[in-house]
């Protein structure tokens, strides 16, 4: 049985396929990757969009909160009061870890990082297609 399957499959004849068939799918692969390349530029798009309106957002809500701590008045004492400061540096810089406004740094810091991913990924995506969409 073995040697009968090995002698019919060696007595087909190769049948060769049409000279067009490559080309079409060749033109059928070209048009899908233009697909998939416009629908990741979307996303690109939609991604940064989105992550710039958050980033302004709480730059605009979290912003105020930041630059009105208690903070900034004990660290413009440095330039006001340098040799007081340096005499009593240990304590001076215990108060500004306590009014330092971590709360706030961290919500802006959230939307900057994915601003600078949604950035990453839409500068990769334009160098590896070799597109110019900026």
């Amino acid at each position: 049985m073995k040697t009968k399957l090995h002698h019919i499959f060696k007595q087909i004849g190769g049948s060769e396929p049409s000279p067009e068939l490559s080309g079409l799918i060749l033109a059928r692969i070209e048009i899908l990757q233009k697909k998939q390349i416009k629908r990741k530029l979307g996303l690109a798009y939609l991604s940064l969009a989105s992550s710039l309106g958050t980033f302004i957002w709480t730059i605009v809500e979290f912003g105020q909160t930041f630059l009105q701590s208690d903070f900034w008045i004990l660290l413009r004492l440095l330039a006001t009061d340098a040799s007081l400061v340096l005499k009593n540096w240990n304590d001076f810089m215990f108060s500004l870890l306590e009014t330092f406004p971590a709360v706030s740094v961290t919500i802006i810091l959230i939307p900057t990082f994915a601003l600078l991913l949604s950035l990453s990924a839409y500068f990769k995506l334009i160098n590896r297609n070799h597109y110019n969409y900026i």
